[in-house]
């Protein structure tokens, strides 16, 4: 009768810990900024166009060692939601291997709350075969 009496108040317990734990996460706001664009390698034929780099890893790494990654879609398309702070960006094979950023493409932007988007098009060097 003891034991029972000690594991229905250890549930109630637990319950009521448990449901305060849920109250507090259900109260958390948080704030995403936005960052998208296209991922493409650079053409050596015709200088400055870009060919789409579908499937594409692409990381966003921040100072504080936050990191996200994000895919591209056929169209070498992508979209990252990233809370707010200053991020560099990656870029790799769906297979983990590094790809090469152009030598002009701006490696770090500085991401804000929604409402700021930011723009950030990759451009690639293609790997050599």
């Amino acid at each position: 009768m003891i034991n029972t009496r000690l594991i229905c108040l250890g549930t109630v317990l637990l319950m009521m810990s448990l449901t305060g734990i849920l109250a507090k996460t259900q109260n958390v706001e948080l704030a995403f900024g936005q960052v998208y664009g296209s991922a493409g390698f650079l053409a050596a034929e015709v200088p400055g166009t870009m060919t789409d780099a579908p499937a594409t890893v692409l990381g966003f790494t921040s100072k504080e060692a936050h990191r996200t990654v994000v895919l591209t879609d056929k169209a070498g398309d992508y979209l990252a939601l990233l809370e707010p702070g200053r991020y560099c960006v990656s870029a790799y094979t769906r297979a983990g291997k590094h790809l090469q950023l152009a030598n002009n493409q701006v490696r770090c932007v500085d991401v804000g709350v929604f409402g700021k988007d930011v723009r950030l098009d990759v451009m690639l060097v293609r790997p050599k075969t």
